[in-house]
């Protein structure tokens, strides 16, 4: 009896559209990891299996071709260890969603749902002590507006611990800078978080803040129409700190 093959196409256009989207509501970074891992996906198809994405068939993605993509993306493309569980991960979500669209696939879906994430050695987290966070503190010109700016944007690091693209979001309307000096994050996953300011930290932003409205970005700078980055001593702060265990 011949078994009708399953094109994987249709699957991949509901996952994306309406199980992503619509259904489960899943963030913007969430939803293109999916479609980035399925577009690699694709790409090693074409490449290695000389299969374009419209003729790929569903049960041609066994749990060894999957097994080889992700090898591939170790090898090849040099991504760690974490990256490929990110993409195995999506995989298994698209399967699963697979399994419940056709349910006659269950027993192929079930061979690639049994490929486990690879174990990743988790590295020490590095981090600065309290004389080289006042040193690089010291560091912009406070004489300058874009110094008191790139100020206040490191001290609101140093006191929140929020990621860059969690301070990058901040509106002026997530900070409480009067009796309960707070600011709201979002995280990820759109997590979100108070976190208590200090009252140095809340002067500071007053200051750069006084002719800001509620619906403007934090990071938009005073002399500016448009938000500006972050400072670049930012995207070195992790990078110049030593490799130690906290104490």
């Amino acid at each position: 009896m011949k078994t009708d093959l399953h094109s994987f196409g249709p699957f991949v256009r509901r996952f994306l559209l309406e199980e992503v989207v619509t259904d489960r509501n899943l963030s913007l970074n969430t939803q293109r990891s999916y479609r980035d891992t399925l577009r690699l996906l694709f790409g090693f198809l074409a490449e290695h299996h000389v299969a374009e994405p419209a003729q790929v068939m569903t049960e041609q993605i066994t749990a060894a071709l999957v097994r080889d993509f992700l090898a591939h993306l170790e090898s090849q493309r040099g991504n760690s260890v974490a990256t490929r569980n990110q993409r195995l991960a999506a995989i298994h979500s698209i399967f699963r969603f697979i399994s419940r669209q056709a349910p006659e696939l269950v027993e192929h879906v079930t061979s690639i749902y049994a490929i486990p994430p690879r174990r990743a050695d988790i590295p020490t987290m590095p981090y600065l002590d309290k004389r080289e966070m006042d040193a690089l503190l010291a560091t912009p010109d406070r004489h300058q507006s874009q110094g008191r700016r790139d100020y206040a944007m490191l001290l609101f690091l140093y006191n929140t611990g929020a990621r860059a693209s969690e301070a990058a979001a901040v509106m002026v309307g997530d900070l409480t800078l009067d009796a309960s000096l707070s600011v709201r994050l979002l995280g990820k996953g759109r997590k979100t978080r108070i976190c208590p300011l200090w009252s140095h930290t809340a002067k500071v932003l007053r200051d750069i803040l006084a002719h800001a409205s509620t619906g403007q970005r934090m990071l938009r700078s005073s002399s500016t129409s448009a938000a500006s980055p972050l400072p670049a001593t930012v995207s070195t702060l992790w990078l110049c700190a030593p490799s130690r265990r906290l104490p």
